[in-house]
């Protein structure tokens, strides 16, 4: 009779507890409780609005102080996305990611086409509530004239009207498709792919066919494995496709992968029915001669009246390397590992043509860490922080370090050891602090052309986190 008694109690506790909780409110997650990742990846107008809003949010939460040290903060502020705050006369209120100091006037304030963003967007808030000021602006990292497009909405500061905003730099316009930036050796990842696909329409559309001719012979539209190819949408006819020449003028109705996806006919579903889309198929990459999965970005283009499939493919990496964080973030010693492994990957599969990614890629170059490349001389195919050195054909196997180690020499015996990989200490100086410091390097062997070369990135002893 007790054990059935306690029984009982149990039930009854338990019953009661999940009553409890099922009546105790769960707070609803909302779009401000995160801001979908990093504000680098901030990049359509939707995800800007929203940005904004949470910032006006943030603001009547905790009051103009606090939210102004806040701003100033990682979770609000990432090059080049950041929150600023301006009086209707144009005085600034807070602007931390830019030399602004508070207190400055931006009324006068013209950008190179003469435009007073100040004035646009005092009238756009005060006479709309809020809305999109578009410009051009002098890019500090790259010294060009780029667009940017700005979203302000009014706000009340401390009784009188204010405006606060946020900016960012459109992808997708042909204004920021300059070479230096968009080109098909820095295609890596769907957010390059689609870029590359778009500005390649507005290649197209101004030149008409004869652009076709640039995809296939100029080295900005073609890249070992990244190519352009257009096709008719109507006919599935192929028009251009110089990775695989010898498709021209066949019919992409034709084309089967192993796995049986119908290639042509599942494009031309997606873009009867979408601007573009994605398709996924298995591939021969020419830059291997081998079959690799493929994810295929395609975009609908009219030209003279009629419908084309404009697009190119990525070859999809292992999932170690699609998860890889960005250069800038890499902080352990098991993520470097995984990026010199990745790299390895990449002159496996493009050779030289990796060296562009290398040098100019967020993917790859960013913060501390940097790819290198030594060839079995110890010199320098790819060193980031010294072109010249880079271009060198000076042998520099008998470098030494502050300590009398010679870690050319290491490097190049690590990757030649029979594990063909490990690592290597010695100083070096970081530039930034300007001091020589302890640095850990993890380098593989392999080869390029049939020639030995070793691959490696290092961080500094003081950089480097805990793993795990």
């Amino acid at each position: 009779m007790a054990y059935g008694n306690s029984r009982q109690f149990l039930f009854i506790a338990a019953l009661a507890l999940l009553l409890t909780l099922l009546a105790t409110p769960v707070a609803a997650q909302t779009p401000c409780d995160s801001h979908g990742g990093r504000l680098a990846d901030l990049h359509t107008r939707e995800q800007l609005k929203q940005f904004v809003s949470c910032a006006a949010e943030h603001i009547e939460t905790v009051g103009w102080e606090q939210a102004a040290q806040d701003f100033e903060t990682g979770a609000w502020w990432e090059h080049p996305v950041y929150i600023f705050a301006t009086k209707a006369d144009g005085s600034a209120l807070l602007s931390p990611g830019s030399d602004i100091s508070p207190g400055d006037n931006l009324w006068d304030w013209q950008d190179p086409d003469g435009v007073y963003p100040s004035r646009e967007q005092v009238r756009v808030t005060r006479d709309f509530g809020g809305g999109y000021v578009y410009l051009r602006f002098i890019n500090p990292d790259t010294g060009r004239e780029d667009p940017m497009e700005t979203y302000v909405q009014l706000i009340d500061y401390q009784g009188e009207p204010a405006y606060l905003g946020a900016s960012i730099s459109p992808q997708d316009t042909h204004g920021t498709c300059a070479p230096e930036v968009v080109r098909a050796s820095l295609v890596y990842n769907e957010r390059d792919v689609e870029r590359f696909v778009a500005c390649a329409a507005h290649h197209l559309q101004q030149h008409g066919l004869q652009a076709l001719h640039d995809f296939a012979s100029d080295p900005r539209w073609i890249s070992g494995p990244t190519y352009l190819f257009v096709g008719d949408l109507q006919t599935l006819m192929q028009i251009s496709n110089p990775g695989q020449p010898h498709l021209v003028g066949t019919s992409a109705a034709d084309l089967i992968d192993v796995d049986g996806v119908r290639i042509g006919l599942e494009i031309q579903r997606v873009l009867a029915s979408h601007d573009d889309g994605y398709v996924y198929y298995t591939f021969r990459n020419p830059a291997t001669d081998e079959t690799s999965h493929k994810a295929s970005y395609v975009r609908r283009v009219l030209l003279d009246g009629r419908a084309y499939a404009l697009g190119t493919g990525l070859y999809i990496p292992s999932a170690a390397c699609r998860a890889l964080p960005l250069a800038r973030d890499i902080d352990t010693r098991d993520e470097l590992e995984q990026y010199v492994r990745c790299a390895r990957d990449l002159v496996d599969e493009r050779g030289e043509l990796a060296w562009d990614l290398f040098l100019h890629h967020p993917q790859w170059i960013g913060g501390p860490a940097y790819i290198f490349v030594l060839d079995e001389l110890c010199r320098q195919l790819v060193y980031p922080l010294d072109y010249e050195r880079q271009q060198s054909d000076e042998p520099r196997c008998d470098f030494i370090d502050a300590e009398g180690n010679l870690p050319n020499q290491d490097i190049l015996d690590a990757a030649r050891s029979e594990a063909g990989e490990g690592w290597v200490r010695y100083l070096w100086l970081n530039q930034a602090s300007d001091e020589v410091e302890i640095k850990h390097s993890f380098v593989v062997g392999d080869t390029l052309a049939g020639e030995h070369i070793s691959i490696g990135a290092g961080l500094y002893e003081s950089e480097m986190q805990q793993d795990g």
